[in-house]
């Protein structure tokens, strides 16, 4: 018997000040029952950091080829491709990255040596656009709160600011940013 998926949801109010991104958005995700908490929790901060009007679920998770978040523009055109970890199978990264010319893609982290070790397989596949990816980790102080005081059903009112982002989840203050991991490097 197949397991069903957990319904996720977060009642999020942004307040972006480095973009000028001013919202309020009910955000509901499938949690399938081998994803780990860690990685629905990071597809919830992706609307955080890269809201957009377009932005939704991707179906990474469960269908190989579909990335884990996507923003498209108005005529439905793909903008941005975002893959949160390393994707299954990186073959799916490696095409993002020759479909994708002029959008963007994202590459989304909890963990320092994931993001390095995929700059690192990109590269022995020598895929085409590679500098055009952006290798996003997220701070372990950040993520650790967010899977302590975590639940399928949150409340998040998240002010980014300088970079810095303050996050109020269901009264519990958390706080933390991104680092992008340059492409070029060891």
């Amino acid at each position: 018997m197949l397991s069903r998926a957990f319904r996720c949801q977060v009642r999020l109010q942004l307040a972006d000040v480095d973009r000028g991104v001013y919202v309020s958005r009910q955000i509901a995700l499938a949690q399938q029952p081998d994803e780990p908490d860690e990685h629905v929790l990071l597809r919830f901060l992706c609307f955080v950091f890269f809201y957009d009007e377009g932005i939704a679920d991707g179906d990474g998770w469960s269908l190989l080829g579909e990335p884990d978040l996507v923003i498209r523009d108005l005529t439905g055109e793909l903008t941005t491709w975002i893959e949160v970890g390393a994707p299954a199978q990186i073959k799916r990264l490696v095409r993002a990255l020759g479909r994708n010319k002029s959008g963007r893609t994202i590459a989304i982290f909890g963990d320092r040596d994931e993001a390095l070790a995929l700059r690192k397989e990109l590269r022995s596949h020598r895929a085409r656009n590679i500098e055009q990816l952006e290798l996003i980790l997220v701070s372990s102080e950040l993520l650790q709160g967010l899977e302590r005081v975590g639940s399928r059903s949150m409340a998040w009112s998240a002010t980014i600011s300088d970079g810095a982002l303050f996050l109020d989840c269901d009264g519990e203050i958390l706080e933390g940013g991104i680092e992008r991991i340059a492409m070029e490097g060891a």
